[in-house]
Protein backbone atom coordinates (compact mmCIF):
# COMPACT_ATOMS: atom_id res chain seq x y z
CA UNK A 1 0.00 0.00 0.00
CA UNK A 2 1.36 3.89 -0.53
CA UNK A 3 2.33 5.45 2.36
CA UNK A 4 -0.34 8.08 3.64
CA UNK A 5 1.73 10.87 4.05
CA UNK A 6 3.15 10.66 0.32
CA UNK A 7 -0.62 11.39 -0.53
CA UNK A 8 -1.03 15.45 -1.66
CA UNK A 9 -4.15 15.73 0.11
CA UNK A 10 -2.47 14.48 3.41
CA UNK A 11 -1.38 16.51 6.31
CA UNK A 12 2.24 15.17 6.35
CA UNK A 13 2.40 15.34 2.59
CA UNK A 14 3.43 19.34 3.16
CA UNK A 15 5.44 18.89 6.02
CA UNK A 16 7.93 16.22 4.29
CA UNK A 17 8.21 18.25 1.21
CA UNK A 18 9.50 21.58 3.38
CA UNK A 19 11.36 19.00 5.87
CA UNK A 20 13.76 17.68 3.66
CA UNK A 21 14.27 20.56 1.82
CA UNK A 22 15.81 22.18 4.85
CA UNK A 23 17.55 19.18 5.16
CA UNK A 24 19.35 19.17 1.85
CA UNK A 25 20.02 22.84 2.89
CA UNK A 26 21.03 22.65 6.34
CA UNK A 27 22.74 19.03 7.05
CA UNK A 28 20.00 18.96 9.99
CA UNK A 29 17.26 20.97 11.77
CA UNK A 30 18.31 24.03 13.70
CA UNK A 31 17.84 24.02 17.11
CA UNK A 32 15.81 26.86 17.58
CA UNK A 33 15.36 26.91 21.51
CA UNK A 34 19.61 27.96 20.63
CA UNK A 35 18.20 31.39 19.82
CA UNK A 36 16.95 34.13 21.47
CA UNK A 37 13.97 34.79 19.33
CA UNK A 38 15.32 31.58 16.78
CA UNK A 39 14.42 30.90 13.28
CA UNK A 40 10.55 29.41 13.03
CA UNK A 41 8.86 27.91 9.43
CA UNK A 42 5.65 27.89 9.08
CA UNK A 43 4.12 26.24 6.26
CA UNK A 44 0.63 25.57 4.39
CA UNK A 45 -2.63 27.59 4.58
CA UNK A 46 -3.48 28.18 8.34
CA UNK A 47 -0.38 28.73 9.82
CA UNK A 48 -0.14 31.12 12.49
CA UNK A 49 2.57 32.14 14.97
CA UNK A 50 1.75 30.16 18.55
CA UNK A 51 0.35 33.21 20.33
CA UNK A 52 -1.23 36.63 18.96
CA UNK A 53 1.62 38.47 20.49
CA UNK A 54 4.38 39.55 17.87
CA UNK A 55 6.98 36.96 16.22
CA UNK A 56 10.68 38.18 17.49
CA UNK A 57 13.18 36.94 15.38
CA UNK A 58 13.64 35.52 11.76
CA UNK A 59 10.83 33.30 10.34
CA UNK A 60 10.01 31.80 7.23
CA UNK A 61 6.12 31.42 5.98
CA UNK A 62 4.96 29.44 3.03
CA UNK A 63 1.03 29.50 1.89
CA UNK A 64 -1.91 31.51 2.13
CA UNK A 65 -1.68 33.62 5.56
CA UNK A 66 -5.06 34.03 7.86
CA UNK A 67 -5.89 37.16 7.96
CA UNK A 68 -4.65 37.75 12.01
CA UNK A 69 -1.15 37.21 10.22
CA UNK A 70 -1.32 40.02 7.42
CA UNK A 71 -0.07 42.82 9.94
CA UNK A 72 3.41 40.55 10.91
CA UNK A 73 4.00 39.94 7.03
CA UNK A 74 3.63 43.23 5.98
CA UNK A 75 0.59 42.58 3.63
CA UNK A 76 -2.77 43.03 2.92
CA UNK A 77 -5.47 40.89 0.85
CA UNK A 78 -6.76 43.02 -2.23
CA UNK A 79 -9.59 41.19 -3.81
CA UNK A 80 -9.89 43.69 -6.96
CA UNK A 81 -6.50 41.71 -8.34
CA UNK A 82 -6.67 39.69 -11.93
CA UNK A 83 -7.08 35.94 -10.35
CA UNK A 84 -4.61 33.57 -11.37
CA UNK A 85 -6.81 30.24 -11.56
CA UNK A 86 -6.01 28.67 -14.75
CA UNK A 87 -3.23 30.90 -16.16
CA UNK A 88 -0.38 28.11 -14.98
CA UNK A 89 -1.99 26.42 -18.20
CA UNK A 90 1.14 25.35 -21.43
CA UNK A 91 0.15 24.52 -24.50
CA UNK A 92 2.75 21.50 -25.89
CA UNK A 93 6.02 22.72 -27.41
CA UNK A 94 4.79 21.18 -31.20
CA UNK A 95 5.00 22.00 -34.50
CA UNK A 96 7.88 24.89 -35.10
CA UNK A 97 7.21 26.91 -31.57
CA UNK A 98 10.80 26.84 -30.13
CA UNK A 99 8.97 26.89 -26.61
CA UNK A 100 5.68 27.51 -24.79
CA UNK A 101 5.18 29.49 -21.34
CA UNK A 102 2.21 30.31 -19.59
CA UNK A 103 -0.05 33.48 -19.08
CA UNK A 104 1.33 33.60 -15.94
CA UNK A 105 5.12 34.34 -14.63
CA UNK A 106 7.30 36.02 -11.73
CA UNK A 107 9.50 39.02 -11.97
CA UNK A 108 11.90 39.16 -9.34
CA UNK A 109 13.13 42.58 -8.07
CA UNK A 110 16.33 43.78 -7.41
CA UNK A 111 17.67 43.05 -3.43
CA UNK A 112 20.95 42.07 -1.73
CA UNK A 113 18.50 38.29 -1.21
CA UNK A 114 17.92 38.34 -5.44
CA UNK A 115 21.61 38.73 -6.18
CA UNK A 116 23.27 35.19 -7.85
CA UNK A 117 19.23 34.78 -9.60
CA UNK A 118 19.70 33.75 -13.50
CA UNK A 119 18.82 35.81 -15.85
CA UNK A 120 16.44 32.96 -17.14
CA UNK A 121 14.87 32.55 -13.50
CA UNK A 122 14.52 36.93 -13.02
CA UNK A 123 11.37 36.74 -15.18
CA UNK A 124 10.33 33.10 -15.08
CA UNK A 125 6.85 31.59 -16.68
CA UNK A 126 4.55 29.12 -14.00
CA UNK A 127 4.98 26.88 -17.16
CA UNK A 128 7.88 26.29 -19.31
CA UNK A 129 7.88 23.32 -22.45
CA UNK A 130 10.61 22.67 -24.49
CA UNK A 131 9.79 19.78 -26.05
CA UNK A 132 5.99 18.54 -26.02
CA UNK A 133 4.74 18.55 -22.16
CA UNK A 134 7.56 16.97 -21.04
CA UNK A 135 10.38 19.06 -20.40
CA UNK A 136 11.51 22.48 -19.59
CA UNK A 137 15.08 22.42 -20.16
CA UNK A 138 15.51 25.81 -17.75
CA UNK A 139 15.30 23.14 -15.36
CA UNK A 140 12.21 24.88 -13.03
CA UNK A 141 9.18 22.90 -12.18
CA UNK A 142 5.73 23.88 -12.61
CA UNK A 143 3.90 26.67 -10.06
CA UNK A 144 0.18 25.43 -10.07
CA UNK A 145 -2.79 27.26 -9.52
CA UNK A 146 -5.03 24.80 -8.18
CA UNK A 147 -4.64 25.18 -4.70
CA UNK A 148 -2.72 22.47 -4.11
CA UNK A 149 0.78 22.69 -2.04
CA UNK A 150 2.40 23.17 -5.58
CA UNK A 151 -0.10 26.37 -6.63
CA UNK A 152 0.68 29.98 -5.75
CA UNK A 153 -2.21 31.97 -3.54
CA UNK A 154 -3.20 35.10 -5.70
CA UNK A 155 -4.48 38.33 -4.12
CA UNK A 156 -1.75 39.99 -1.52
CA UNK A 157 0.06 43.09 -1.97
CA UNK A 158 3.15 45.08 -0.01
CA UNK A 159 2.36 46.57 3.09
CA UNK A 160 5.08 47.82 5.11
CA UNK A 161 6.98 44.52 3.36
CA UNK A 162 9.41 44.57 0.46
CA UNK A 163 8.41 43.10 -2.71
CA UNK A 164 11.34 40.18 -3.70
CA UNK A 165 9.28 38.98 -6.46
CA UNK A 166 5.51 39.55 -8.35
CA UNK A 167 3.35 37.49 -10.16
CA UNK A 168 1.88 39.26 -13.58
CA UNK A 169 -0.48 37.47 -16.22
CA UNK A 170 -0.08 38.51 -19.74
CA UNK A 171 -3.43 38.17 -22.28
CA UNK A 172 -6.82 39.47 -22.43
CA UNK A 173 -6.67 39.91 -18.91
CA UNK A 174 -2.87 41.49 -18.19
CA UNK A 175 -1.74 42.81 -14.57
CA UNK A 176 -0.02 42.60 -11.91
CA UNK A 177 -1.86 39.35 -9.05
CA UNK A 178 0.08 39.90 -6.39
CA UNK A 179 3.50 39.12 -4.23
CA UNK A 180 5.04 35.78 -4.96
CA UNK A 181 7.72 36.58 -2.52
CA UNK A 182 8.15 39.35 -0.10
CA UNK A 183 10.33 40.08 2.89
CA UNK A 184 9.46 42.52 6.18
CA UNK A 185 11.87 43.63 8.17
CA UNK A 186 11.30 45.35 11.73
CA UNK A 187 13.75 46.02 14.75
CA UNK A 188 12.54 42.94 16.21
CA UNK A 189 11.96 40.82 13.34
CA UNK A 190 12.65 39.85 9.80
CA UNK A 191 9.94 37.85 7.86
CA UNK A 192 10.66 36.32 4.23
CA UNK A 193 6.90 35.21 3.04
CA UNK A 194 6.23 33.09 -0.23
CA UNK A 195 3.04 32.59 -1.73
CA UNK A 196 3.28 28.41 -2.36
CA UNK A 197 3.35 26.43 0.53
CA UNK A 198 6.28 24.90 -1.43
CA UNK A 199 8.19 27.98 -1.84
CA UNK A 200 10.74 28.23 -4.40
CA UNK A 201 11.56 24.06 -3.46
CA UNK A 202 11.86 23.11 -7.12
CA UNK A 203 14.45 25.57 -8.74
CA UNK A 204 17.57 27.32 -7.84
CA UNK A 205 15.37 30.24 -6.83
CA UNK A 206 15.89 28.26 -3.28
CA UNK A 207 19.03 30.16 -3.09
CA UNK A 208 16.81 32.81 -2.06
CA UNK A 209 15.85 30.92 0.97
CA UNK A 210 19.26 30.00 1.99
CA UNK A 211 20.54 33.27 1.84
CA UNK A 212 17.88 34.35 4.35
CA UNK A 213 18.69 31.68 6.77
CA UNK A 214 22.66 32.09 6.26
CA UNK A 215 23.45 35.45 5.82
CA UNK A 216 20.40 38.11 5.89
CA UNK A 217 20.59 41.02 8.83
CA UNK A 218 23.32 38.87 10.39
CA UNK A 219 24.57 41.69 12.85
CA UNK A 220 21.14 41.86 14.44
CA UNK A 221 19.09 38.58 13.64
CA UNK A 222 19.80 34.10 14.35
CA UNK A 223 21.17 32.42 11.43
CA UNK A 224 21.86 29.21 10.45
CA UNK A 225 24.72 27.34 8.72
CA UNK A 226 23.94 25.94 4.84
CA UNK A 227 25.63 23.69 2.85
CA UNK A 228 27.67 24.63 -0.67
CA UNK A 229 26.29 22.89 -2.95
CA UNK A 230 29.78 22.27 -4.63
CA UNK A 231 33.35 21.46 -3.74
CA UNK A 232 35.70 24.17 -2.10
CA UNK A 233 37.18 25.54 -5.41
CA UNK A 234 34.53 24.81 -7.86
CA UNK A 235 31.95 27.33 -8.97
CA UNK A 236 29.75 24.82 -10.67
CA UNK A 237 30.01 20.75 -11.27
CA UNK A 238 28.72 19.94 -14.87
CA UNK A 239 27.68 16.23 -15.77
CA UNK A 240 26.73 14.65 -19.12
CA UNK A 241 25.10 11.48 -19.91
CA UNK A 242 23.23 9.35 -22.07
CA UNK A 243 20.11 6.87 -21.48
CA UNK A 244 20.38 4.19 -23.49
CA UNK A 245 16.60 3.19 -23.92
CA UNK A 246 17.36 0.94 -26.84
CA UNK A 247 20.80 0.62 -29.06
CA UNK A 248 23.57 1.34 -25.82
CA UNK A 249 26.15 0.58 -28.75
CA UNK A 250 25.26 3.66 -30.99
CA UNK A 251 26.29 5.96 -28.34
CA UNK A 252 30.29 5.33 -28.97
CA UNK A 253 30.24 8.38 -31.19
CA UNK A 254 29.57 10.85 -28.03
CA UNK A 255 31.55 9.06 -26.08
CA UNK A 256 34.60 9.20 -28.00
CA UNK A 257 33.78 13.27 -28.49
CA UNK A 258 33.49 13.05 -24.19
CA UNK A 259 36.70 11.42 -23.86
CA UNK A 260 38.41 12.73 -26.68
CA UNK A 261 37.63 16.02 -24.71
CA UNK A 262 38.87 14.62 -21.33
CA UNK A 263 35.42 15.09 -20.21
CA UNK A 264 33.66 12.43 -18.11
CA UNK A 265 31.08 10.76 -19.46
CA UNK A 266 27.96 8.44 -17.99
CA UNK A 267 25.59 5.97 -19.39
CA UNK A 268 22.20 4.56 -17.43
CA UNK A 269 21.84 1.07 -19.27
CA UNK A 270 18.38 -0.44 -19.78
CA UNK A 271 19.58 -3.87 -18.91
CA UNK A 272 16.81 -6.15 -20.06
CA UNK A 273 17.95 -4.91 -23.71
CA UNK A 274 19.31 -7.53 -25.97
CA UNK A 275 22.82 -5.96 -24.94
CA UNK A 276 25.84 -7.99 -27.65
CA UNK A 277 29.27 -8.32 -27.78
CA UNK A 278 29.45 -4.02 -29.29
CA UNK A 279 27.48 -2.63 -26.21
CA UNK A 280 29.53 -4.45 -23.83
CA UNK A 281 32.91 -3.45 -25.23
CA UNK A 282 31.35 0.43 -25.02
CA UNK A 283 30.57 0.27 -21.53
CA UNK A 284 33.43 -1.40 -20.48
CA UNK A 285 35.59 1.45 -22.27
CA UNK A 286 33.42 3.81 -20.09
CA UNK A 287 33.98 2.79 -17.22
CA UNK A 288 37.49 2.26 -17.93
CA UNK A 289 38.11 5.64 -19.08
CA UNK A 290 36.32 6.94 -15.35
CA UNK A 291 32.84 7.22 -16.53
CA UNK A 292 29.68 5.88 -14.57
CA UNK A 293 27.21 3.15 -15.41
CA UNK A 294 23.62 3.49 -13.84
CA UNK A 295 20.43 1.24 -14.31
CA UNK A 296 17.63 2.71 -16.15
CA UNK A 297 15.81 0.05 -15.29
CA UNK A 298 14.91 -3.36 -16.78
CA UNK A 299 12.44 -3.29 -19.52
CA UNK A 300 11.81 0.54 -18.89
CA UNK A 301 8.49 0.64 -17.53
CA UNK A 302 6.46 3.52 -16.21
CA UNK A 303 7.41 4.32 -12.78
CA UNK A 304 9.44 0.84 -12.52
CA UNK A 305 6.21 -0.98 -12.55
CA UNK A 306 2.42 -0.60 -11.83
CA UNK A 307 3.00 -0.93 -8.05
CA UNK A 308 5.17 -1.34 -5.11
CA UNK A 309 6.28 -5.14 -5.65
CA UNK A 310 6.75 -4.50 -9.68
CA UNK A 311 9.20 -2.08 -9.06
CA UNK A 312 10.97 -3.75 -6.43
CA UNK A 313 11.36 -6.53 -9.13
CA UNK A 314 12.34 -4.34 -11.52
CA UNK A 315 14.98 -2.86 -9.63
CA UNK A 316 16.22 -5.75 -8.41
CA UNK A 317 16.58 -7.24 -11.61
CA UNK A 318 18.34 -4.30 -13.13
CA UNK A 319 21.14 -4.63 -10.22
CA UNK A 320 21.37 -8.50 -10.78
CA UNK A 321 22.50 -8.03 -13.99
CA UNK A 322 25.76 -5.45 -13.32
CA UNK A 323 26.20 -7.88 -10.40
CA UNK A 324 26.42 -10.51 -13.46
CA UNK A 325 27.90 -9.05 -16.41
CA UNK A 326 31.12 -7.71 -13.74
CA UNK A 327 30.76 -10.09 -11.14
CA UNK A 328 34.47 -8.12 -9.30
CA UNK A 329 32.46 -5.12 -8.79
CA UNK A 330 29.70 -4.15 -6.85
CA UNK A 331 26.46 -3.26 -9.21
CA UNK A 332 25.43 -0.31 -9.18
CA UNK A 333 23.78 1.37 -6.73
CA UNK A 334 22.85 4.78 -9.13
CA UNK A 335 19.99 5.01 -11.76
CA UNK A 336 17.99 7.04 -13.87
CA UNK A 337 13.99 5.97 -14.11
CA UNK A 338 12.55 4.99 -17.46
CA UNK A 339 9.93 8.01 -19.02
CA UNK A 340 11.84 10.15 -15.99
CA UNK A 341 8.75 8.93 -13.40
CA UNK A 342 9.24 8.68 -10.07
CA UNK A 343 5.92 8.05 -7.80
CA UNK A 344 7.10 7.85 -4.00
CA UNK A 345 6.45 4.26 -4.26
CA UNK A 346 8.85 3.76 -7.14
CA UNK A 347 11.38 5.35 -5.14
CA UNK A 348 11.02 3.64 -2.05
CA UNK A 349 11.28 0.63 -4.46
CA UNK A 350 14.74 1.76 -4.96
CA UNK A 351 15.59 2.06 -1.60
CA UNK A 352 14.74 -1.47 -0.91
CA UNK A 353 16.75 -2.65 -3.78
CA UNK A 354 19.97 -1.02 -2.78
CA UNK A 355 19.95 2.31 -4.77
CA UNK A 356 21.43 4.94 -3.34
CA UNK A 357 20.96 7.59 -5.56
CA UNK A 358 18.99 8.45 -8.60
CA UNK A 359 18.75 11.25 -11.06
CA UNK A 360 15.22 12.84 -11.23
CA UNK A 361 13.55 15.92 -12.21
CA UNK A 362 11.22 16.70 -15.24
CA UNK A 363 8.18 19.21 -15.18
CA UNK A 364 5.54 17.08 -16.77
CA UNK A 365 5.87 14.53 -13.59
CA UNK A 366 5.91 13.51 -9.78
CA UNK A 367 7.16 17.02 -8.09
CA UNK A 368 7.74 15.78 -5.23
CA UNK A 369 11.40 14.83 -7.28
CA UNK A 370 12.44 18.09 -9.11
CA UNK A 371 14.68 19.70 -6.55
CA UNK A 372 16.09 22.67 -6.56
CA UNK A 373 19.71 21.39 -5.19
CA UNK A 374 20.80 17.71 -5.26
CA UNK A 375 20.38 16.43 -2.01
CA UNK A 376 18.33 14.11 0.34
CA UNK A 377 14.73 12.84 -1.19
CA UNK A 378 11.45 13.11 0.77
CA UNK A 379 9.09 9.86 1.13
CA UNK A 380 12.20 7.63 1.55
CA UNK A 381 13.61 5.84 4.64
CA UNK A 382 17.43 5.78 4.52
CA UNK A 383 20.19 8.13 2.73
CA UNK A 384 18.60 7.75 -0.55
CA UNK A 385 19.63 11.02 -2.30
CA UNK A 386 18.93 12.55 -5.78
CA UNK A 387 19.90 15.39 -8.60
CA UNK A 388 17.52 16.52 -10.72
CA UNK A 389 18.45 17.08 -14.37
CA UNK A 390 15.96 17.88 -17.13
CA UNK A 391 17.99 19.74 -20.06
CA UNK A 392 17.75 17.38 -22.15
CA UNK A 393 19.35 17.72 -26.09
CA UNK A 394 16.90 16.86 -28.03
CA UNK A 395 16.86 16.74 -31.98
CA UNK A 396 13.56 18.51 -32.80
CA UNK A 397 14.36 21.50 -30.22
CA UNK A 398 18.01 21.72 -31.41
CA UNK A 399 16.28 22.54 -34.99
CA UNK A 400 13.50 24.69 -33.77
CA UNK A 401 15.41 26.58 -31.27
CA UNK A 402 17.70 27.70 -33.83
CA UNK A 403 20.43 24.89 -34.17
CA UNK A 404 22.08 26.35 -30.91
CA UNK A 405 22.24 25.70 -27.60
CA UNK A 406 21.22 28.75 -25.40
CA UNK A 407 18.68 27.19 -23.66
CA UNK A 408 21.22 24.62 -22.16
CA UNK A 409 23.57 27.35 -21.50
CA UNK A 410 20.82 29.37 -19.39
CA UNK A 411 20.37 26.71 -17.47
CA UNK A 412 23.73 26.25 -16.83
CA UNK A 413 24.07 29.93 -15.51
CA UNK A 414 21.22 29.00 -13.00
CA UNK A 415 23.18 26.51 -11.41
CA UNK A 416 26.90 28.19 -12.18
CA UNK A 417 24.99 31.07 -9.76
CA UNK A 418 23.70 29.01 -7.65
CA UNK A 419 27.05 26.87 -7.31
CA UNK A 420 24.86 23.97 -8.16
CA UNK A 421 25.45 20.77 -10.14
CA UNK A 422 24.50 20.96 -13.96
CA UNK A 423 23.56 17.75 -15.71
CA UNK A 424 22.24 17.24 -19.20
CA UNK A 425 20.91 14.23 -21.01
CA UNK A 426 20.81 12.86 -24.87
CA UNK A 427 20.10 9.48 -25.95
CA UNK A 428 21.54 7.26 -28.32
CA UNK A 429 20.61 5.82 -31.93
CA UNK A 430 18.26 3.29 -32.74
CA UNK A 431 17.30 1.70 -35.69
CA UNK A 432 13.84 2.36 -34.13
CA UNK A 433 14.00 6.45 -33.11
CA UNK A 434 16.75 8.96 -33.53
CA UNK A 435 15.70 11.71 -30.76
CA UNK A 436 15.26 14.06 -34.05
CA UNK A 437 18.54 14.08 -34.77
CA UNK A 438 19.24 14.90 -38.86
CA UNK A 439 22.56 12.97 -38.14
CA UNK A 440 25.26 11.36 -35.84
CA UNK A 441 27.24 14.36 -37.04
CA UNK A 442 24.60 17.15 -35.92
CA UNK A 443 23.92 15.23 -32.78
CA UNK A 444 27.68 15.96 -31.96
CA UNK A 445 27.95 18.96 -33.43
CA UNK A 446 25.59 20.40 -30.74
CA UNK A 447 27.49 18.43 -28.19
CA UNK A 448 30.49 20.18 -28.98
CA UNK A 449 28.90 23.36 -28.81
CA UNK A 450 27.52 23.15 -25.39
CA UNK A 451 31.43 21.55 -23.87
CA UNK A 452 32.93 25.48 -25.30
CA UNK A 453 30.70 27.26 -24.08
CA UNK A 454 30.99 25.76 -20.70
CA UNK A 455 34.63 25.61 -21.04
CA UNK A 456 34.33 29.72 -21.11
CA UNK A 457 33.30 29.91 -17.67
CA UNK A 458 35.88 29.59 -14.89
CA UNK A 459 35.32 27.22 -11.54
CA UNK A 460 33.63 24.33 -13.35
CA UNK A 461 34.78 20.99 -12.57
CA UNK A 462 33.63 17.98 -15.27
CA UNK A 463 32.83 15.15 -12.82
CA UNK A 464 31.04 11.40 -13.96
CA UNK A 465 27.69 10.89 -12.28
CA UNK A 466 28.82 8.83 -9.76
CA UNK A 467 31.70 11.22 -8.57
CA UNK A 468 28.69 13.50 -8.03
CA UNK A 469 26.53 11.85 -6.43
CA UNK A 470 29.36 10.77 -3.41
CA UNK A 471 29.52 14.40 -3.26
CA UNK A 472 25.84 14.73 -2.53
CA UNK A 473 25.71 11.90 -0.39
CA UNK A 474 29.00 13.10 1.15
CA UNK A 475 26.79 16.86 2.21
CA UNK A 476 23.89 14.58 3.26
CA UNK A 477 25.84 13.27 6.00
CA UNK A 478 27.07 16.34 7.23
CA UNK A 479 25.36 17.81 10.32
CA UNK A 480 25.97 21.54 11.90
CA UNK A 481 24.45 23.36 13.90
CA UNK A 482 25.07 26.83 16.15
CA UNK A 483 25.98 27.24 19.49
CA UNK A 484 24.47 29.26 22.24
CA UNK A 485 27.17 31.67 21.56
CA UNK A 486 26.22 32.01 17.82
CA UNK A 487 29.10 30.11 16.64
CA UNK A 488 28.90 27.41 13.51
CA UNK A 489 30.06 23.71 15.46
CA UNK A 490 30.17 20.75 12.83
CA UNK A 491 28.69 18.22 14.52
CA UNK A 492 29.44 15.23 11.95
CA UNK A 493 31.73 14.68 8.71
CA UNK A 494 32.81 12.41 6.58
CA UNK A 495 36.16 11.42 6.55
CA UNK A 496 38.21 12.00 3.11
CA UNK A 497 38.78 15.05 0.97
CA UNK A 498 35.33 16.21 -0.32
CA UNK A 499 36.20 19.85 0.35
CA UNK A 500 32.70 20.26 1.91
CA UNK A 501 32.13 23.77 2.61
CA UNK A 502 29.28 25.89 4.18
CA UNK A 503 27.80 29.97 4.12
CA UNK A 504 27.05 31.31 7.94
CA UNK A 505 27.05 35.00 8.62
CA UNK A 506 28.56 36.31 4.78
CA UNK A 507 31.60 34.09 5.53
CA UNK A 508 32.45 31.12 3.84
CA UNK A 509 34.29 27.92 5.28
CA UNK A 510 35.47 24.37 4.42
CA UNK A 511 34.46 21.84 6.55
CA UNK A 512 37.87 20.23 7.98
Amino acid sequence: MMDTASQPGSGQYLQEIVHTALLRSLGALPRTELFDGGILVLFGEGSSWAKESAFRGKAMVFGKPLPSMLPSLGLRSNAALPLLAGRDACLPAVGEMPFTESDAFLVYHDHPLNTGLARAIRRRPFTRFDYADEWNNLGFGRIRTDGSPWAARGGFEPDGAQELAGMFVRGDAPGYCGSYLTLHDTHEASVLWCARPVGPVDSTEWSVIERFMCDWRADAMPCLPCLCQTPAGCRCLVTMRLDCDEDVGSARDVFDLYSNAGIPFSLAVTTGLDIGPADISLLNDVRAAGGTLLSHSHTHQHNWGAGPEEALAEAEASRRWFATTWPDTPPTDLAVSPFHTNPPYAVQALARAGFTGFVSGIIHNDPEYLLGRAGRVPFADGSLVSISQQSMLHGDSYRRQGHGVDVHIAAFEAQYLANGIFGCLDHPFSARYQYDWESKEQRREAHQQLIDAIRRYDGIWFWSQRQCFDFVKALASVRLRVSSGGKALVERCPPGGFGIRYRYMGGEYVVL
